[in-house]
This record gives C-alpha cells, sequence and structure tokens, in this order.
C-alpha cells in the first residue's frame, strides 16, 4: 500500500481497500487498477473501473482483493470542483472504460517515481489529465493563511482548536475559516480533518502504537481514529502499516 497525504486529498494506492455502506464529507474517486470492480451506491450496485462518488452519499466498496486507486477529496477544494462538473448534480459519475486503460498503465508506471511534494505534484497534474479534468493551484495571498498552514504543517500538538489558532494570527474563529476558505479553496474543517488523519498515519508508521498515534493527533480515542481511518479509507488504522509506505506531501505554499 502506498498512501500520499496532501493540503486537500489523501491518494491511496493498495489492493486491501474493501469498506461497508458509509458516507462522509469528502468527494471519492476509485479507479481499478486491474479488473472492474463492484461499488454499491444508495442501494444500487454499479461495477465499473472507475467512479467519482459525490460528498454525503452512501456506499460501499467491494474491492475484492484487486488493486486500486482511491483519491478522497475535501469537497470544498477546487481540486473536487473538476470532479463535481463531471458528476453535474448526480449522485455520480461512472468513467467510460476506454479512458481509464492508459490512466491506469500511466499510474502502475510514474507512481513509483514520487519522491517529495514536486514530483507528486507533476504526477498529480497528469493524472488529473488523463482522466479529462484540471488542478487549478490556488495562490495564498494573506500572510496570516500562510503563517497558520506553515504551523499547520508543522505542528506537534494534539489540540486542534479553531479558536487557538485564529488567536495566533490576530483573527476570529469565523473570520479565519472564510480567508482560509478564500484563500485556499479549501474549508477549515476538511483541512483539519485530513490534517489529523494524515499526523496519525505519520506517526503509526514511525514506530508508535496506534493509541499513542491517535492521542498525539488530536483524536478522542484510539476507536475515533479506528472508525476516521475505516470510513475515510475503507481500512482499520491497525492495517495501514503492513508493507506500506507513507508520504507527505504539500500543494499548498
Amino acid at each position: 500500500m502506498h498512501l500520499y497525504g496532501a493540503d486537500h486529498h489523501l491518494l491511496i494506492l493498495s489492493d486491501t481497500i474493501d469498506a461497508e455502506v458509509h458516507q462522509h464529507s469528502f468527494l471519492q474517486v476509485t479507479l481499478s487498477l486491474q479488473s472492474d470492480f463492484e461499488m454499491e451506491i444508495e442501494g444500487n450496485t454499479v461495477r465499473c473501473a472507475g467512479i467519482v462518488i459525490d460528498s454525503h452519499v452512501n456506499h460501499r466498496l467491494n474491492g475484492d482483493g484487486q488493486p486500486l486507486l482511491l483519491l478522497l477529496i475535501d469537497s470544498t477544494s477546487n481540486l473536487a470542483r473538476s470532479f463535481k462538473k463531471l458528476i453535474n448534480g448526480s449522485n455520480y459519475y461512472q468513467f467510460p472504460k476506454d479512458r481509464l486503460e492508459n490512466t491506469a498503465l500511466f499510474v502502475q508506471s510514474h507512481y513509483l517515481n514520487i519522491e517529495d511534494s514536486d514530483s507528486y505534484h507533476h504526477f498529480l497534474v497528469q493524472f488529473l489529465d488523463q482522466l479529462g479534468t484540471k488542478y487549478l493551484q490556488p495562490e495564498t495571498i494573506d500572510p496570516r493563511i500562510a503563517q497558520f498552514i506553515d504551523h499547520l504543517k508543522n505542528c506537534n500538538e494534539h489540540e486542534h482548536s479553531v479558536d487557538s489558532y485564529a488567536s495566533q494570527v490576530h483573527l476570529s474563529s469565523s473570520r479565519l475559516s472564510h480567508l482560509f476558505k478564500q484563500n485556499t479553496g479549501i474549508s477549515l474543517s476538511g483541512y483539519i480533518v485530513l490534517h489529523k488523519l494524515q499526523k496519525a498515519i505519520y506517526l503509526i508508521f514511525n514506530g508508535q502504537s496506534i493509541t499513542d498515534a491517535a492521542l498525539a493527533a488530536g483524536f478522542d480515542s484510539p476507536s475515533h481514529l479506528a472508525a476516521t481511518s475505516k470510513r475515510l479509507l475503507g481500512m482499520a488504522a491497525k492495517d495501514i502499516r503492513k508493507d506500506s509506505s507513507f508520504l507527505k506531501v504539500s500543494c499548498l505554499l
């Protein structure tokens, strides 16, 4: 399994993704790197090679042990906007199978070249182009938002209070949330959820127990981390370390 944690999304390459019926606030892109898979959406079963599911839509993935690419995107981000155009008001969009053959080959032949944020960004741009979507890089211009992002990237705290962050940059909580969305195209709440999950994954990969990683990342308990991981990644936190790699990358600043 390979996990890439960015500011507004998580990208996972794995053959162990499987999930019960659930929904979440993220837009989800699932692509097969081998053969068709089954996705249950609002009680209806769809068999396909690739699909985009809108946020807050009940779904269940049957990975069946095959290699898949899973992309979880903050539904308020500019990146999600390109996929929402494909969905066009529906619950999901199914990619034409002929388009995905070259995309799967591209992913399999290029993901091992990802070593840092620059190479990941290059991979992401080409990957999205293969899917017929585009990534618009937001330009962060407010120095207070830049300060906040830099602080969160390097934070060592287990508390992630918006009030506390806002006071550090001399803003109200509502103003920080508004400026963050205005400058980055991402909701502050979605950004913090991804940050906490990525921080927990990073700590687990660096040898901490799930309990210690969960509390250090700001989750209420190990079970809270487990539920979040299962809901978003389709796997329990205890399974993400097995034969896996994790790279934290940035598409902001």
